[in-house]
């Protein structure tokens, strides 16, 4: 694989990593790596480069996290936004919600830094046209057509890609833009800086100010190419989509791969049942709003834990228990908008969710 490029295993396991408030903190670098098993065939390649792994340093200092991403476009630039984030976090992470936003974040730190593509699918397909010059293997080496996620695997990477284009973080990955496994050493990674170990796996950065935070400032450019490996998932890749069938962010339902609008339909177009970002409180109403949008009647409903959210009324005990915010709009009420105070203190009691709203 040329320098540069991610060089990504079939079956990539990252440790979780807890989401951010974007501010510079302290985090720890380094787990203790979890022995998986290296490709078969080369077990002394592999022994030698986890050897010279192990003894380049880890930068000092504070590992800072990116900025939250949040995503702002139109509905055809969102769905193959998520379809796409979504296929980098099945492919290269498995089912596991915290490696997929690991992948997630390496994807998102690279839209925002110029020497990457602008948008989330031309990140992610970079060279797919190429079988070796890929910057994701998954999108050059046959993955889309021999493996196919079921449904429901769909739908979680999918949802997994919601919440970070609504601004979640993954701050153990830093502003990392490349990474590798530890039974690989490719010469481009002399280079860079070794910004974390987790598990078995190595994230990078650029030394100096390429891999500074002025260095990841580019705006999201939209426009997001049409991608015909990903059309047998998802419609928005088919061509134009059709008026009206697109999902927000805030709305992530995957398409059953059989039948790839079904889902697209809302049974109440003024319920929202979403899945929040945790660290960014504070945009929940201007969230809210947008999708109650031109809407007399709206109810939105969110939930930061996406394993609580309801999925349809009646909300199930255990979600109305979970429930982070709620915004409610009444034809000749004043729009109301209500926080879960034991998630997210407010400093107006009014602005508190109590049982029954």
């Amino acid at each position: 694989m040329r320098p540069g490029a991610l060089l990504l295993g079939a079956a990539v396991m990252l440790a979780p990593a807890s989401h951010g408030s974007g501010r510079s903190l302290p985090v720890a670098r380094a787990v203790a790596p979890e022995t998986l098993p290296p490709p078969s065939g080369a077990p002394k390649a592999a022994a030698m480069a986890r050897a010279i792994n192990a003894a380049a340093p880890l930068a000092t200092g504070f590992l800072a996290p990116a900025r939250p991403f949040h995503l702002d476009a139109g509905a055809e630039d969102r769905a193959r936004a998520i379809d796409c984030l979504a296929a980098a976090d099945y492919y290269e992470a498995g089912r596991e919600p915290a490696d997929q936003r690991a992948v997630a974040q390496v994807v998102l730190n690279r839209v925002r830094h110029a020497a990457f593509p602008a948008t989330i699918c031309g990140v992610v397909f970079a060279g797919a046209e190429r079988a070796t010059g890929c910057q994701f293997t998954f999108t050059c080496d046959g993955s889309l057509t021999r493996r196919r996620p079921s449904a429901a695997d769909w739908r979680r990477a999918r949802e997994t890609a919601g919440e970070m284009l609504l601004g979640r973080v993954e701050i153990g990955v830093g502003k990392a833009t490349h990474y590798h496994t530890d039974w690989v050493s490719p010469s481009w990674d002399r280079t860079m800086e070794k910004l974390a170990v987790v598990k078995s796996h190595l994230f990078f950065g650029w030394p100096g100010a390429a891999g500074k935070a002025a260095a990841f400032i580019r705006h999201y450019a939209g426009g997001e190419p049409r991608i015909a490996q990903l059309a047998q998932l998802s419609s928005a890749h088919l061509g134009q989509l059709p008026a009206g069938k697109a999902p927000a962010i805030s709305d992530v339902i995957a398409p059953e791969p059989s039948l790839p609008e079904a889902a697209w339909a809302a049974p109440d177009p003024g319920l929202f049942l979403v899945t929040l970002p945790a660290n960014a409180p504070g945009t929940f109403p201007e969230l809210a709003e947008r999708r109650c949008e031109g809407l007399e009647e709206c109810r939105f409903i969110g939930w930061t834990d996406p394993a609580r959210r309801a999925q349809a009324l009646p909300l199930p005990g255990g979600s109305v228990d979970a429930i982070s915010f709620t915004f409610v709009r009444r034809p000749g009420a004043a729009d109301q908008a209500l926080w879960n105070c034991a998630e997210f203190a407010r400093t107006v009691r009014a602005q508190c969710l109590t049982r029954g709203t």
